[in-house]
């Protein structure tokens, strides 16, 4: 379902350059209308690899000498997706493929189908990851889409939660790449955050309950290391501002202006009928019965026109 969103988003990608800076409206308006050749491949990568290094989802590189006639091949280095997952059995790559394939095909205006499918990965134990990309169907990208199981999803989960611990307790960095540096890539996230609307209620409770999962066995952890139990919420409030997920202060109540999670939400849906911050929420919930036995109820959304969302503590 991811594979299928994030290409959906990005084959809009025509439509939303309107809302872009006019050099980068310029450089759409400039896009060859098929890409099927591969110097027609080339003109549409370098802007987009400089983009993809801005926003640090990886170092992006064309194939040219395997490359051909509707069979693109690029490389990626210190992939944000994959980065820190080596030899975890899977390819990892949920963002760069699909997210080529959509702007493929919105390039092209939807004359054609594009997609791509991992063909080396970190995950897989290569140093770094490539891709195929070609119009059309791949007979087995569904084998590999759905090759990520519970028993993967537990060891992505547990280095994960190694690397968020180590950066709670020891300010060891989260993430540390040679070239892309301990900077945390967040558009990938915010596909997520932006998707519970078109997938469902089943998804949002999804996201409410890996949030306060993932909050409670961080906030056990933290008490478990002799932490205050003051101390830990003051550490994971610092752990929001080091991601940038908004303006994060805490008081009496708990407030996040900028919130990532509302912001996507916002820009991609219509207005919600309910606060819609529900990974955060569940996040803090999750935190706040393990560190003080206590809950929080999110009472204002910037998706709802809110200048910021705020949850009280119950």
């Amino acid at each position: 379902m991811k594979y299928e969103l994030n290409k959906e988003d990005a084959s809009m990608m025509r439509e939303m350059s309107q809302f872009f800076p006019w050099q980068r409206r310029l450089l759409f308006k400039l896009m060859p209308e098929n890409l099927s050749q591969v110097k027609d491949i080339k003109k549409m990568l370098s802007p987009i690899a400089a983009f993809c290094r801005q926003e640090r989802s990886g170092i992006i590189e064309y194939l040219e000498d395997v490359s051909k006639t509707d069979e693109h091949y690029f490389r990626v280095y210190e992939s944000s997706d994959c980065w820190a997952f080596d030899n975890v059995g899977v390819a990892m790559a949920s963002y760069l493929p699909s997210n080529s394939a959509g702007m493929c095909q919105g390039i092209e205006n939807g004359k054609r189908n594009w997609n791509a499918i991992e063909t080396k990965c970190i995950g897989l134990g290569d140093p770094y990851c490539e891709f195929k990309l070609v119009p059309g169907e791949i007979d087995e990208l569904r084998d590999s889409l759905e090759a990520v199981d519970s028993t993967i999803m537990e060891s992505v989960h547990d280095r994960l939660m190694h690397r968020l611990i180590g950066f709670l307790l020891d300010g060891k960095p989260l993430v540390d790449r040679p070239s892309l540096g301990s900077e945390i890539q967040l558009h990938a996230v915010g596909h997520t955050f932006s998707f519970p609307y078109l997938a469902g209620e089943r998804y949002q409770m999804a996201l409410r309950m890996g949030g306060s999962k993932v909050g409670r066995e961080v906030g056990e952890h933290l008490m478990e290391a002799g932490l205050s139990h003051d101390e830990a919420v003051k550490r994971v409030i610092n752990f929001l501002k080091h991601c940038k997920v908004g303006k994060v202060t805490a008081g009496e109540t708990i407030k996040i202006e900028d919130n990532c999670e509302s912001f996507y939400m916002k820009l991609n849906t219509l207005k919600p009928e309910e606060a819609c911050c529900y990974f955060t929420t569940g996040f803090l919930n999750g935190l706040f019965s393990a560190v003080k036995n206590q809950r929080v109820r999110e009472i204002k959304c910037v998706a709802l026109g809110d200048p910021y969302c705020e949850w009280e503590i119950i």
